[in-house]
């Protein structure tokens, strides 16, 4: 069965939506019952059918105001006949002819609303089925024929000067390419569908659909077959979609989708269905509103979605997890927090190992949840990732980060600071800029940082990541490649990095200590980055014999719980004062 899109079918105006729909007929027939009580009072006791009327069109109009916007398309057609006859019924039954001519002024409403509901056939048969009831009516109550055909003319003015302006509205609303809603439109649909389930507790599910392969597709056949491509897919979504979904596009290859009251296990095989016969290769992300949830973050959640479904292969449609998502929305409150609502930086030092001198200190995330209390930071870093507001965390981090490394810089002049970024951050063509600003605000030279990413961040990131590190190195912030070593690491990848550093996973320094075969592997980790003029920092150093075999191989750096576990900088402080211990010169910070 074809079904098509409430938002954008011929049957109905852009511009007619759910809301609209109700909030208006509800209001008219509440005023026209109130005009029909008006003429009642006239002859009270004459006007008993009129009472009922005005009785009638109040409840109606009460409860249409209150549950319209749940009524299907369907309904309205009733309720704009429905109308008409209530009015006839109150034109002829009124006690004096001139209170049933007054009273046929309430046809006007129906007027109204013919072309602002209505497309087509159905706007016409309800405009002939109030011309017949009308004429019938006023003629009826001693209207001469010139008096009855010029109140008709009023009518059908009406009715086709608010056509016209529904017409035009909806052109505004719509996006010229396609007729589906524009972006501006479908924002508002969505604020007004969340605004709905806030107060009646229904669901709410929103998508954003994209075009696999779309530049691919115009450098193929041109912009004009690009365009074809994207009405096609226009005309396939509303086809595959129920009637009630709003269906959009926010520009270029986007679309968007939203089902109101509509359960995510019930959205999500609607919405497969629908891209799946879309008739060219695409890629959705959904998400459904959690209670009390923005717009903006529901928003945000289904483009995580989508750049998941991206993430793993394309022409795929993935859904955010309810888990995930209140989870998100804590995270997101927190960051929005002016204390950080949890959220904090802890410092873990980098050493020389011959020494035992602190040279550097890692900024590492943790968050105290309110409820669950602290949340494993490999947790709330994924639910970041998968909802867009990783960028924010990391923003988070820097600034924080950057505020302790000051503090002990203080003490100490010279100490270093690594943070870590994510290859989303990378791919953000202001991620530089605003590093490098937000050491400048703090008065931190770019060499007093170095940037910690893992090889396969750079190799899922590509070209642009790689394009962000090169332009820090050049601006003096040095990088180092975290955790190599750990799963799948080839040292071909080293060579394409732009790298000052290489970290090796804790994870083979502890088989190193109990393996000969694992500490050649652990040396021959040493020696590529001596090869490639990396200075080799060993991760996860936990005992005092695991310091030794670092020492006896060669390795100048370390860091772990041997030599201190992450802390605030004040306690860092604490801890170096009692030892007394100088600072070394991390290496190549001589101008830090």
């Amino acid at each position: 069965m074809r079904r098509r899109s409430a938002a954008s079918r011929p049957g109905r105006p852009v511009v007619a939506t759910p809301h609209v729909l109700g909030r208006t007929t509800g209001l008219f027939y509440c005023a026209g019952g109130f005009a029909v009580l008006l003429g009642a009072l006239v002859e009270p006791a004459r006007s008993g059918w009129l009472f009922f009327v005005a009785a009638v069109a109040g409840l109606t109009g009460a409860a249409v105001l209150g549950w319209g916007t749940r009524l299907p398309h369907q309904a309205f057609h009733v309720l704009v006949a429905a109308g008409t006859g209530l009015i006839t019924l109150a034109v002829v039954a009124a006690p004096a002819p001139l209170t049933g001519l007054a009273l046929a002024g309430i046809y006007t409403f129906v007027a109204i609303d013919v072309f602002y509901y209505f497309r087509g056939l159905p706007a016409l048969a309800q405009l002939a089925l109030l011309l017949l009831t009308a004429t019938a009516a006023t003629t009826a109550r001693g209207a001469d024929p010139l008096t009855a055909a010029a109140f008709l003319v009023v009518l059908v003015a009406v009715a086709v000067a608010i056509g016209d302006l529904a017409a035009r509205a909806s052109s505004a609303a719509s996006d010229p390419l396609t007729g589906l809603l524009n972006r501006r439109s479908f924002e508002r649909a969505v604020e007004v569908a969340v605004a709905d389930a806030e107060r009646t507790g229904a669901p709410v599910v929103l998508a954003l659909l994209d075009v696999d392969g779309f530049k691919e597709v115009n450098d193929s056949r041109g912009h004009s077959g690009g365009d074809e491509l994207l009405r096609s897919l226009a005309v396939a979504l509303r086809a595959h979609l129920p009637e009630e979904a709003v269906v959009a596009r926010l520009g270029g290859d986007e679309f968007a989708v939203l089902l109101t009251r509509t359960s995510e296990q019930d959205a999500l095989p609607l919405l497969e269905q629908a891209r799946r016969r879309a008739g060219h290769p695409t890629s959705l992300g959904a998400a459904a509103l959690l209670p009390h949830e923005a717009v903006s973050e529901v928003s945000r959640r289904a483009d995580a979605a989508l750049y998941r479904a991206k993430q793993l292969g394309r022409d795929r449609t993935v859904l955010a997890d309810a888990a995930s998502g209140h989870l998100a929305r804590d995270l997101a409150a927190s960051l929005a927090s002016a204390d950080g609502g949890g959220l904090r930086v802890v410092l873990q030092p980098l050493v020389d190992v011959g020494t035992a001198e602190v040279l550097a200190v890692e900024a590492l995330l943790r968050w105290d949840h309110p409820a669950r209390g602290a949340v494993p930071p490999c947790e709330f870093v994924q639910v970041a990732e998968r909802s867009g507001l990783v960028g924010a965390l990391g923003a988070f981090a820097l600034r924080s980060a950057v505020r302790e490394a000051v503090a002990l810089r203080a003490h100490r002049p010279g100490l270093v600071l690594t943070v870590n970024a994510s290859g989303h951050e990378l791919l953000d063509d202001g991620y530089a800029a605003h590093l490098l600003a937000e050491l400048a605000s703090a008065g931190l030279p770019p060499a007093a940082l170095v940037l910690e990413v893992t090889e396969s961040v750079v190799e899922g990131s590509a070209a642009a990541a790689l394009r962000t590190l090169e332009s820090l190195r050049t601006s003096g912030v040095r990088v180092a490649v975290d955790d190599f070593g750990a799963g799948y690491s080839t040292f071909s990848r080293l060579t394409e990095m732009p790298a000052d550093f290489l970290k090796l996973d804790g994870a083979l320094l502890a088989a190193a200590s109990a393996s000969p075969r694992h500490r050649r592997l652990f040396e021959a980790a040493l020696n590529v980055g001596a090869a490639l003029g990396m200075d080799v920092v060993a991760e996860g150093v936990e005992t005092a014999e695991q310091a030794a075999l670092l020492a006896e191989l060669g390795c100048r750096y370390g860091q772990g719980y041997f030599y201190s576990r992450p802390a605030p900088a004040e306690q860092l402080l604490a801890q170096w004062s009692e030892r007394g211990a100088p600072l070394a010169t991390a290496p190549g910070a001589a101008s830090a």
